[in-house]
């Protein structure tokens, strides 16, 4: 009873163990917590947000009324006149706003705070497209080991055969060698392999924010290709989702009412004056005085048409800077539609009917070599093609993962 309890026991630990070991598949909830990590954690991203954040209080700092101006001044004359008229003159100024300029500055300034969010927002996304990469390379460097290791134990499987069949007088004893060899060299292969795999769980981790030492499970990547993007839906949201397209629209806005306050600020301004005159000598208040003040900006005019021409000028610019833009990342949404796509097809041809031959084709060489009808080289030959294959269908997958990535900071989804 003692035995079999303590032998189920064991079996439920390592059951547990096996489990714990399973690796993680690298979906696209993984990567929605790595990419959100990396927007998290990163100093680029929180550059980004303070930027919005300032821009923000310089909204805040737009003012309807500028600040007044008091001023004192005191007579120099005879006392008489002095006590008639006061030697004490104090004065007050307040300018009047212009119509439209501070409603057109609210205006620049709210467009600039939200053409710094749309940044802030590319940067996330860059940053977690970037992280969610690094996560994807991670992967597959985990299925180039685990098919590696395979490899090396279908090596050791075959080495161990050269050396059964080395012992018929009638063989040579160069199969074993030659075997041996190939386990060496695959091994070191391994190895490299492994020490790759560190490199970039350092990357990520750099990524993220975290200790540069910080394990990662063992990833896979998934069975399968995922569906694929449509490239003309795709490119037709380009305007409506490319957070730098959004931005530089609204620095088209900011533009636009920079222009308007170019054009009110060529008005001419007002302002209100009041004072008061007081004699030194007794402290009695003389006279009082109300006025209004008018700017001539019609000297100027020159100078104000110039700005409002830049002004102007400015806009066009940036309406050319949407424009151009949104060409270039067309073309870039194509490529990465036109990447994703090839590189699902190839996944599923190399998983298919290419992978399901190439496995019947070692199998019947190996049983082939083992009866002596075929040879060592040709067994190598068709062992690495069917590595090849399998490998190459993960990279294919690996391959699309990223290319919807790139698309993903392109035309972003959520």
């Amino acid at each position: 009873m003692t035995f079999h309890a303590t032998l189920l026991s064991g079996l439920i630990v390592a059951g547990s163990w096996l489990h714990a070991q399973e690796p993680e598949l690298l979906n696209d909830a993984y990567l929605s917590r790595i990419r959100a990590e990396a927007a998290r954690n990163h100093p680029a991203a929180a550059a980004s947000l303070l930027r919005a954040q300032a821009a923000a209080a310089d909204g805040r700092a737009i003012r309807l009324w500028d600040d007044p101006m008091a001023g004192l001044s005191l007579m120099g004359a005879d006392r008489m006149m002095r006590r008639d008229e006061g030697d004490i003159k104090l004065m007050i100024e307040q300018p009047l706003p212009k119509p439209g300029v501070y409603q057109a500055g609210k205006d620049k300034a709210a467009a600039v705070q939200r053409a710094e969010n749309a940044k802030s927002i590319n940067a996330r996304l860059e940053l977690g497209a970037a992280a969610a990469r690094t996560a994807i390379e991670l992967a597959l460097a985990d299925e180039s080991i685990s098919l590696q290791a395979q490899q090396l134990g279908w090596l050791r499987e075959m080495t161990a055969n050269a050396r059964a069949r080395a012992i018929n007088p009638e063989m040579t004893s160069a199969e074993p060698l030659r075997m041996e060899s190939e386990l060496v060299k695959e091994t070191q292969l391994l190895e490299a392999a492994k020490r790759i795999r560190s490199s970039l769980a350092s990357k990520l981790n750099l990524q993220l924010g975290r200790g540069i030492g910080s394990a990662w499970p063992t990833l896979r990547l998934p069975g399968k290709a995922l569906p694929l993007p449509i490239g003309k839906a795709e490119v037709a949201r380009i305007s409506r989702t490319n957070p730098m397209v959004l931005s530089l629209k609204e620095m088209t806005t900011a533009a636009k009412a920079e222009m308007r306050m170019a054009d009110r600020e060529r008005q001419p301004g007002f302002s209100i004056t009041a004072g008061s005159s007081t004699y030194s000598g007794t402290g009695d208040h003389r006279s009082a005085e109300v006025g209004v003040k008018m700017s001539l900006p019609w000297f100027n005019d020159h100078s104000y048409q110039a700005k409002v021409d830049a002004a102007a000028l400015r806009e066009k610019a940036a309406i050319a800077d949407v424009d151009t833009l949104i060409r270039e990342i067309e073309i870039q949404v194509i490529a990465a539609v036109t990447e994703a796509t090839n590189a699902a097809s190839q996944a599923d041809a190399y998983s298919g009917e290419v992978e399901s031959k190439a496995r019947l084709t070692t199998e019947s060489i190996q049983s082939s070599w083992i009866s002596s009808t075929a040879t060592l080289a040709e067994l190598l030959e068709t062992r690495r093609l069917l590595f090849s294959i399998r490998l190459d269908q993960r990279r294919f997958i690996a391959m699309q993962l990223s290319a919807l990535e790139e698309l993903n900071v392109l035309v972003p989804r959520k």
